[in-house]
């Protein structure tokens, strides 16, 4: 049976996007989030070489992203994909491409010591491992200890070993170590999930941007202090606000000193780059290699990511 639901717009969400987009782009960006999100499946190489050895997705219509190498979007119609036999040991896993590419930027490499700072439901940890063959050092750290349930779970599923997860407010969170690599993909207004949940926006409002904002502002920093010199920090989230992307990693530079902005690239993805100036606000010009993955643009979830290097 087919969802009837409408997906829902706020007034001020859609004057809010109206104000950021071109009419045509605006009118795309719309329709876009109205469209049912195509679902993904990554194959977890922790545990097996190839989709060709997974019996139950071979009558699947599957086409391979071409911008991450293991990941398929599913093309057929599918029901109990997430609870068979296969997906519940761990050979695969669904997951949301958007949510792969902040591990792609990181590019976790064996033998490294990685912080995901705000690390539940866990899918970008198992991630960040398969991309280190379960070498090196992974703290996945969480504040919410329901979540953790839900994280050590994945973790076991898909066979990760090199992994320990703490439970700390990522505000404060210092174990005295310092990381070669952090993910911080930070708690956000989630405007990006629109496309797999209709009502996303119901909780919606400019003061719940404004609360996540702040809360960033302070996540980024204490992430950056616990970089080692030269190490590498990828903030990310899944919505689409300024106030919560570009403002955050311009807030970051104006609070700390030697630091650089990265350049992204991501092959055959289509993207866009991060805002020159929102309302009354212009950002530093370096945020601009921060890059925005829209809906109308990829058929994606919404999203914006930024590399940032301490020097």
């Amino acid at each position: 049976m087919s969802n009837t639901k409408k997906t829902y717009f706020p007034k001020e969400f859609l004057e809010k996007y109206q104000e950021i987009l071109e009419k045509e782009d605006f009118e795309r960006f719309i329709d876009s989030c109205s469209v049912r999100l195509t679902k993904a499946i990554r194959i977890n190489k922790l545990k097996i070489n190839s989709i060709d050895e997974i019996e139950v997705l071979k009558d699947l219509n599957l086409k391979e992203t071409p911008y991450l190498k293991g990941t398929y979007f599913i093309l057929s119609t599918v029901s109990a994909i997430g609870s068979t036999v296969e997906q519940l040991n761990g050979l695969f896993q669904i997951q949301e491409v958007s949510s792969l590419l902040p591990v792609l930027v990181l590019d976790p490499k064996p033998n490294e010591v990685i912080l995901d700072l705000t690390a539940a439901p866990g899918n970008k940890t198992t991630y960040i491992a398969e991309k280190m063959n379960n070498t090196g050092l992974i703290v996945a750290n969480e504040i919410d200890t329901k979540r953790i349930k839900t994280l050590i779970y994945a973790l076991k599923k898909l066979g990760v070993t090199n992994t320990i997860v703490t439970n700390f407010d990522g505000r404060f969170f210092n174990m005295g170590l310092k990381f070669d690599k952090i993910l911080l993909d930070a708690p956000c207004s989630c405007e990006g999930e629109i496309k797999k949940n209709k009502e996303v926006l119901k909780s919606w409002s400019e003061k719940l941007v404004l609360s996540k904002s702040k809360l960033q502002k302070e996540l980024i920093l204490n992430a950056f202090d616990q970089l080692k010199e030269n190490g590498v920090l990828v903030y990310s989230t899944c919505t689409l606000s300024p106030e919560e992307n570009e403002e955050v990693i311009d807030y970051l530079i104006k609070k700390r000193k030697k630091l650089s902005i990265e350049k992204i690239n991501i092959p055959n993805l289509n993207y866009t780059e991060g805002l020159e100036k929102y309302k009354s606000k212009t950002y530093s010009l370096d945020v601009k290699k921060s890059i925005r993955i829209w809906p109308h643009l990829t058929d994606l979830e919404g999203f914006f990511i930024c590399k940032i290097k301490k020097e």
